[in-house]
């Protein structure tokens, strides 16, 4: 992955969201590394403090947290265009209940609390940005939230499914099932169900 080519894509999905001028823009870029996180490895770890927010521009991440029993729990997956980090630990300088790990060879460009300020002051309208992606968390987080206690599984599967088509193809079954709270065979056992309905209509 070129930085370059990375930059510009970052560029484009703020200007998407917000309009930055030139002079923006540049200081917007250059404010930003690149960074490669190979398969397997994290970009977050729980018990760390996060101090880099990431914006995806290659390959695909997990977040998870492990509960006492060190049973993993899939909150979500990171795609191209998706920022991950852990807004409490970045701004509150705590330590991370959560892991980001990379699911494939995967490129993310990466800033600090104090580059990330310090652009704030420099171009103002990135708080605006930033305001968005929150309530653009909060509400991926609440809607999971709503479905994880008012949907069974199977609708849990067709809505992530629906919203990102050709997960199946960038995810393992194993870690799907853990997103839908779900044993793999009864994800397994769960899809067979579902083919078999859709042959018969």
């Amino acid at each position: 992955m070129n930085e370059e080519i990375a930059r510009k894509q970052l560029i484009d999905y703020i200007n998407s969201k917000i309009e930055l001028n030139q002079e923006e823009q540049e200081k917007v870029a250059i404010a930003y590394n690149l960074r490669h996180i190979k398969k397997k490895d994290f970009f977050l770890k729980e018990g760390t403090q996060c101090i880099f927010q990431g914006f995806v521009v290659g390959g695909t991440f997990r977040v998870f947290y492990t509960d006492k029993k060190s049973l993993e729990h899939v909150l979500y997956f990171a795609f191209k265009d998706w920022w991950i980090g852990d807004i409490a630990s970045f701004f509150d300088d705590v330590p991370t209940k959560l892991n980001a790990q990379a699911m494939e060879d995967s490129w993310i460009l990466v800033i600090g609390k104090d580059e990330t300020e310090e652009l704030f002051n420099e171009v103002p309208k990135l708080e605006r940005l930033f305001r968005i992606i929150t309530q653009r968390t909060l509400s991926v987080l609440q809607k999971r939230f709503f479905l994880t206690v008012s949907a069974n599984a199977e609708e849990r599967y067709e809505e992530l499914i629906q919203r990102h088509a050709g997960i199946e193809q960038l995810v393992p079954q194993h870690q799907i099932a853990s997103y839908l709270g779900i044993l793999p065979e009864s994800l397994s056992r769960m899809k067979k169900q579902l083919m078999e309905r859709k042959m018969k209509k």
